[in-house]
């Protein structure tokens, strides 16, 4: 498929990453209609009025052996919004939704010419957020651990089964993500807003004062 090369269109401004993890599980997703917003994988379902870009790293969530996987596919191409892949074995799908952008493996990207994985999709989504020109992004559901009944997302839409250690190697690849938007994008400002998260390389903010410090005073929750 043609390369797709993300322009600064929110040069200056803030956005938000939804991850996968269960404190979103209640989430008033209300919240975010009026921001900017890439979410990761299955955050496709939320609907184009909340999320503004979709990424998503891994084929499996794609394709299922020789035929598109029920239940993703089906569902991600109907998205009207950009979706968003580094996957190089994507690359040659003929999917005119579908949008690909070259892989580095590790590190971070600071031109629109790759995408770098590093190990899970939310830090692919932190290097997409600085590519497209924001300088503040603030993270959800970056929990990187299952809750206290072993589930890991705040959805159930799960492909392989939740197991606790592979958030020791998302934790130390989250390493490069850290040094490279402190190196390459020193400009913007990477908060985590999610007082039980074990990823603590960025600044951590209580959503509960964070939001409302946020939302305008004359809004009323509908969710």
């Amino acid at each position: 498929m043609p390369l797709w090369t993300p322009q600064p269109v929110w040069q200056g401004l803030d956005c938000f990453i939804i991850g996968g993890g269960t404190s979103l599980r209640d989430f008033d997703w209300n919240l975010l209609k009026n921001e900017r917003v890439i979410g990761c994988n299955n955050a496709f379902r939320l609907g184009e009025e909340v999320v503004d870009y979709v990424v998503f790293c891994d084929k499996k969530l794609f394709w299922d052996g020789k035929k598109p996987r029920k239940g993703f596919y089906d569902g991600i191409a109907s998205f009207s919004n950009p979706v968003i892949t580094n996957d190089n074995q994507l690359k040659n799908k003929q999917e005119p939704w579908l949008k690909y952008i070259p892989r580095l493996v590790k590190g971070f990207s600071s031109t629109p010419d790759f995408l770098c994985f590093n190990g899970n999709t939310g830090a692919a989504a932190i290097n997409l957020a600085c590519l497209l020109g924001a300088t503040t992004i603030y993270l959800l559901g970056y929990d990187m651990h299952l809750d206290n009944k072993g589930e890991p997302n705040w959805h159930k839409w799960l492909i392989d089964k939740a197991a606790e250690e592979v958030y020791a190697r998302f934790l130390t690849k989250f390493g490069y993500v850290s040094k490279g938007v402190k190196e390459k994008f020193p400009d913007c400002k990477v908060i985590n807003v999610n007082k039980d998260s074990n990823l603590k390389l960025f600044p951590i903010i209580d959503p509960d004062i964070f939001w409302k410090e946020r939302r305008p005073k004359d809004v009323l929750d509908v969710g």
